[in-house]
């Protein structure tokens, strides 16, 4: 019989200060080892929360965690590859400062799949300013080493935000695309533009990484098209201490 205590034994909280003051509550994430706070600390609570992502295939890890009160949200699924193309229709050109209203305007709107939007503990308006706010953090210089945009009827439709984990290997941080543009190609265009001049500082890319959820079937097909592939699994889970309100 597994307990709570078999998980807390090697797993301890560390605080998310990001998502914290998005959320307006103390956020902690899930890490093994002893460093962190117990576990305990989310039980006493009415307002924490807290977030762990599991690979699929620890089965026993993901049900002691639900024995602690945690739920399966999400499962997301990591993609990565060489993409090889040309670089897609017109339109794609890198952000620009002058970009950041609209680009958090798309991320605020574009979103139904993320893990904060798949949890029904989490208000659909939170969880839209999750994302836009993740999405501004490029324009601040606090996450992303570049970003593409795209373009059309001269109105931002969509942005890629990048991170470098090496000198070749490019990670799409975040896509989105406006709701009323999706399923025209433009995160194709997008991925293309990126694939083929990075993040517009010489570097070219012969690995990409992406991420996105089982739930999300059009990304899963648009990513594997592009000739990107299956390398991770993971269950995400939410924890939100004692006080759960479900909210949709």
């Amino acid at each position: 019989m597994r307990n709570e205590s078999d998980t807390t034994a090697d797993h301890s909280l560390k605080p998310d200060p990001w998502l914290s003051r998005v959320m307006g509550r103390q956020a902690w994430r899930v890490e093994r080892g002893t460093g962190g706070r117990p576990f305990s600390e989310l039980a006493g609570s009415a307002s924490g929360f807290a977030y762990a992502k599991v690979p699929v295939v620890e089965i026993g890890t993901v049900w002691q965690l639900a024995d602690a009160g945690f739920r399966v949200v999400d499962t997301a699924l990591a993609f990565e590859g060489a993409i090889d193309g040309e670089a897609g229709r017109g339109g794609v050109r890198f952000a620009r400062a002058d970009d950041r209203e609209p680009v958090a305007e798309i991320a605020a709107g574009a979103f139904r799949y993320s893990r904060f939007h798949l949890d029904p503990l989490i208000p659909g308006e939170l969880a839209d300013a999750i994302k836009a706010a993740w999405a501004a953090n490029y324009f601040e210089g606090k996450r992303g080493d570049g970003m593409i945009v795209a373009e059309h009827a001269n109105r931002v439709v969509g942005f890629l935000q990048l991170l470098w984990s090496a000198p070749d290997h490019l990670v799409i941080d975040l896509v989105g695309v406006a709701p009323a543009s999706q399923g025209r190609g433009i995160g194709r265009d997008m991925l293309l533009y990126a694939a083929r001049y990075g993040t517009g500082d010489g570097r070219v890319p012969s690995r990409i990484s992406v991420g996105t959820q089982a739930a999300n079937a059009p990304s899963v097909r648009l990513y594997e098209s592009l000739g990107l592939r299956l390398r991770e699994a993971q269950y995400v889970l939410h924890h939100h201490g004692n006080g759960e309100t479900v909210h949709r």
